[in-house]
Formats: structure tokens, C-alpha cells, sequence
């Protein structure tokens, strides 16, 4: 260490003011000296001591006050700045393993450039510790490359998504990352009651949590991790579209009848067939309205030859069967009439399986196929050909409905009518969290060209029609305040009063977005010399040990 004191810079930023204060504590020490030279005779003894305690005050308080200043030879080629509320351990485990030669907290680098304006040409490659770096410190070091180092807690998200905006019904996928000590179970909860958990072990995981959107209007829902709060989930519900489902039966069933009923009450259209005697069906409609014309078609095995359902799946309309008595036989003849490519694979002896609780499907599942997608939870497979062929391996469901389980009732049929039910006329994509100050892609895709503007509260913004997509339009915004805001006039999003880590990270993006050709290299820099000045907490400090010791010398 060169020590320099940097008194001529000092002396040269004096003002008559400072020069009147200097004056004053020279002859605060001369009658200091002069009072206890007077007393010599009474305390001789300790005349030395008295003496030196008073000079090393006065040198004290002159020093907070001429702050002065030295230099140190330092290795400025990689500089670690550190967030607030990191642990010592972190900061040297990062500083060793990137061979780092100077640290600073925000305060210090700020206080660094206060002090010396050119001190950041000093610097070479940035390294950011934590996602609370404050702006204005960002766009000191635009003309430096900077590497952000993430940190996060364990226990503590990392990273979490899901959709803004929903349907009644279809899936909402709420996904995240974090990093546990030790295996735990994170659950979402609406109110007290668990919509979807899952079991994390030691270590970084990825997980996601799915339900069915079960509600209209404004919803929020708990993220916990054990008996931890993690994360509100908010998002807006929309009514669900209305569709038109036929069923085709061979015989009346109580499964058939009670999913019936339960789409009828979810606002749908509902037409049912059945065959009571040879040549003659009855037909019950619900919610019928004008002419019905099928969207999907709800069937057994035994009629994958019908008409209604062959001339269904070649208008590009879905069926889906479910209510099986031999899987192999039915999925034989399911394969002959519709030109599927099914295959089975017995997984059990027994004659259920256990899909959850009271829950079981035959004891059957799907061999893989690039033909099919699974429904996510249950056995339940879905086809592509003219339309969507699903087959359902589970048995009688409606007893749920019976013991009062709605919920997994819902979860099921939702889940697996979502996947065959046609895209909407009107979506909109909008990925959740939202924060404020943070850059926010609304998409909305609709039936006719796309929209001009969008409405956000009293605002309104132009939209971007797609170059591929005449009918989706995009438009990009920055909300100021959290809550629930306004949407599209009827609609509400929700912006998170509170940002957390994540809300620190996504802020902060944008600023290093711009810095992205510099940071992936490393500027070398010479060692350079740095001014070090020691904080005025230590002086005062200082000053506050010697007045304790000019206060106990004479009691002694």
C-alpha cells in the first residue's frame, strides 16, 4: 500500500468557511494545552496522558472533518459489485472463483464516484452481484461490460409464470424455479383448500402446478412452499365460450347422464342420442338454441362405426370415448373404423388401477406414439386426423359428484374437453407476474383483423399487427402502480404490489439488454491506483472511545 495523504487536493477545495473552522479548532487545542499546562501541578502525574488523550481528540475531529484521503495500488481488471443483504460467505466464494481483485457495495461505488468522476475508467469487465442495482449505477457503466451474477435465497423463487388471462375451464400452468436445502411440497391453494402440489426434492427443481380455471371474473389463488407463503397467483377469468357436445350411446348410462348434465350447467349445448330398443332412440337436448351442429362428440367404442361420428371426425369435429368394457376390444375397433393407430400396454393383473383416491381406470395405459398427446394426470390420450380422436381409460367418474368432490370431477372433464375442444374465437396472452416500471407484451388474437389499439385503464396504446397473422395484434406497455387495472375496458390484469427478487431481476433486465454486445467479453485494465477514504462512522467511533477515555482517566 502506497499511503499518500491527499492534503493538497484538500487544502486547494477549502472555502473561508472551512478555513474558519480550522482556525477554530487550533485554538480549541491551544487552551486545551494551555488549561492543563495551568493544572500541571495537580495532576503531573498524568500531565503526559492528559495531554496525549486531548491531542489524539483533536486530531480525530480534524480528520472527520479534513476526511482525508490514500492511495493503494489495486487490480481493477474484474470488480465485483455487491447487492444489499448478502452474506460475507457469498460474496468471497464468487469473488475467488472469478479471480475478482476489488469489491464495493452500491454505497462505496456511488460515494467512489462522487469523490472521483473518472473512477469508472479506471474499471475493467462489472460483475453485478444480486438484482437490486439501482439505475443510476447501471447507466454509469454503459461504456463497460457487465456480467450479472443472480442471487437467490434458498427456498426462494427464482423464477415464476403463468397466464394473466384465462378461460373458465381451460388450464392454467403456473410454473417456477427455486433451489431447496431440503425436500419439501410446494401446494396452491384457493383459500384452504389445495388445487395442485407437488413433492420437490434437495436441489434446484423446475416444477409446474396445473388446474383448470374455476372461476369468472378476478382470482387469486396462494403459492406455499411447506407452511411458507411464496407468491400470490392473480389472474382474470373469463366466461367460457359456449360449445355443442353430442353424445352417441349405445345404452342410457348414469356416467353419461351425469356429465351431461354437468356440461349443460357449464353453459354448453348439449344433445344426447341413445339407443333404447332396436331402431329407435331417444334425443334429449339441453340448452338447445336453433340448429345444433356438433363440436365435439362423446361416445363408446362400440359405435366408432356410427355415422355421426365418422361424418363428425371428417368435418374436422373431435370425438372422444370413453365408458370402456374390454380396452383391447374397444381400441380394435376404435383403430378399424377411424383409421387410428392405438396401442395398449397392460400395466396391472389387478382389474383397476388407482389413478388418485377413489379414483381408477383400467388397468391399461398408452403405448408412446408421435400420433398422440397424454392429458396431463390421467389416462386420457388425444389423436389428430381430419379432427381429434381422444380415448378416456378411466372408469365411472360421477360418483365424485355424488360424495360432494366437484373439484376433481371439474379437473378432470376440463382437462380433457380443453384438449379437444377448437381454439377460441378471441385470446388473449399476457404472461403473468406483472410489475410495475417493467416493460409488459400484451397479445390479443381474434377473429377478425387484428385490433388497432389496446386499452389499458385510461390509457391507450397502438398495436402491432403480426406480419404472419393478420388477426393478432401485440402491443408493448410499462404500468406505474400495482393492483388490479383495466383492461380492454371489461377485463382486469393484475401488477404485483410487491416486486421480491423476481420483480428486482425483470427490472433490471432491460438495462443490461442494452449492454448485451459488451458482456460476454473482458476488458483488461493495467493496475491502477484507487483513493480510499475510511467512512465518517469510524471516526466517530474514534471520537467517542477517546471522550470515554477522558472521562474514566481522572476516576482511576
Amino acid at each position: 500500500m502506497i499511503l499518500q495523504l491527499h492534503i493538497t487536493d484538500i487544502l486547494a477545495s477549502f472555502s473561508v468557511w472551512d478555513g474558519l473552522v480550522v482556525a477554530g479548532l487550533l485554538l480549541l487545542l491551544a487552551i486545551q494545552v494551555l488549561a492543563l499546562w495551568q493544572n500541571k501541578a495537580n495532576t503531573q502525574s498524568r500531565f503526559g496522558l492528559k495531554i496525549g488523550l486531548n491531542i489524539l481528540l483533536w486530531l480525530s475531529i480534524a480528520m472527520l472533518f479534513l476526511n482525508p484521503t490514500w492511495q493503494q495500488s489495486a487490480d481493477t481488471n474484474r470488480v465485483l459489485l455487491v447487492s444489499n443483504g448478502i452474506g460475507a460467505e457469498v460474496i468471497k466464494k464468487v469473488k475467488d472463483s472469478l479471480k475478482i481483485g476489488e469489491t464495493f457495495s452500491q454505497k462505496a461505488f456511488n460515494k467512489k464516484v462522487l469523490e472521483n468522476p473518472t473512477f469508472t475508467t479506471q474499471l475493467g469487465s462489472v460483475y453485478l452481484l444480486g438484482q437490486d442495482a439501482q439505475p443510476e449505477i447501471i447507466s454509469k457503466l454503459s461504456h463497460l461490460p457487465v456480467h450479472w451474477i443472480p442471487y437467490f435465497r434458498q427456498g426462494e423463487l427464482q423464477d415464476i409464470r403463468w397466464n394473466a388471462v384465462v378461460r373458465k375451464g381451460e388450464i392454467q400452468e403456473v410454473s417456477g424455479k427455486i433451489n431447496l436445502s431440503a425436500p419439501q411440497i410446494i401446494r396452491l391453494k384457493y383459500a384452504n383448500q389445495v388445487v395442485d402440489s407437488l413433492s420437490l426434492p434437495k436441489g434446484f427443481s423446475n416444477f409446474t402446478l396445473r388446474f383448470p380455471a374455476f372461476s369468472i371474473g378476478q382470482t387469486s389463488l396462494d403459492l406455499f412452499l411447506d407452511d411458507t407463503f411464496l407468491q400470490p397467483i392473480s389472474y382474470y377469468s373469463l366466461k367460457n365460450q359456449a360449445y355443442n357436445i353430442l353424445f352417441v350411446l349405445s345404452n342410457p348410462d348414469f356416467e353419461s347422464k351425469t356429465l351431461a348434465d354437468w356440461l349443460g350447467r357449464n353453459g354448453n349445448q348439449v344433445q344426447t342420442i341413445t339407443t333404447v330398443a332396436k331402431n329407435t332412440q331417444n334425443t334429449v337436448s339441453i340448452n338447445k338454441v336453433g340448429k345444433f351442429e356438433p363440436d365435439i362428440v362423446i361416445t363408446d367404442a362400440s359405435n366408432a362405426g356410427n355415422a355421426l361420428v365418422k361424418k363428425a371426425l371428417n368435418d374436422g369435429k373431435s370425438i372422444l370415448f370413453i365408458n370402456f368394457d374390454e380396452p383391447e376390444t374397444g381400441i380394435k375397433n376404435i383403430n378399424q373404423n377411424l383409421a387410428t393407430k392405438w396401442r395398449l400396454k397392460r400395466t396391472s393383473n389387478q382389474e383397476n388401477r388407482v389413478i388418485a383416491g377413489d379414483l381408477t381406470a383400467h388397468p391399461y395405459d398408452f403405448e408412446p406414439s408421435i400420433w398422440q398427446k397424454k392429458v396431463v394426470d390421467y389416462p386420457v390420450a388425444i389423436q389428430k386426423k381430419a379432427g381429434k380422436v381422444g380415448v378416456s381409460l378411466l372408469n365411472e367418474t360421477f360418483p365424485m359428484i355424488l360424495s360432494g368432490d366437484s373439484l376433481t370431477y371439474f379437473n378432470i372433464w376440463q382437462s380433457t374437453l380443453q384438449a379437444l375442444l377448437p381454439a377460441s374465437s378471441r385470446n388473449i396472452i399476457i404472461e403473468a407476474p406483472i410489475f410495475r416500471d417493467v416493460p409488459q407484451r400484451l397479445q390479443i388474437n381474434t377473429a377478425q383483423n387484428g385490433t388497432k389499439t389496446l386499452k389499458l385503464a385510461k390509457d391507450t396504446i397502438p398495436s402491432i399487427g403480426s406480419a404472419i397473422n393478420p388477426m393478432s395484434s401485440r402491443g408493448d406497455y410499462i404500468f406505474r402502480i400495482g393492483g388490479w387495472q383495466t383492461f380492454q375496458d371489461t377485463l382486469s390484469v393484475y401488477v404485483e404490489e410487491q416486486e421480491g427478487s423476481i420483480g428486482l431481476s425483470k427490472r433490471l433486465q432491460p438495462y443490461l439488454e442494452g449492454n448485451f454486445l459488451k458482456k460476454n467479453t473482458v476488458f483488461e485494465k493495467n493496475n491502477n491506483t484507487l483513493w480510499y477514504t475510511p467512512p465518517e462512522w469510524a471516526w466517530y467511533i474514534i471520537i467517542v472511545l477517546i471522550l470515554t477515555a477522558l472521562w474514566i482517566e481522572p476516576k482511576l
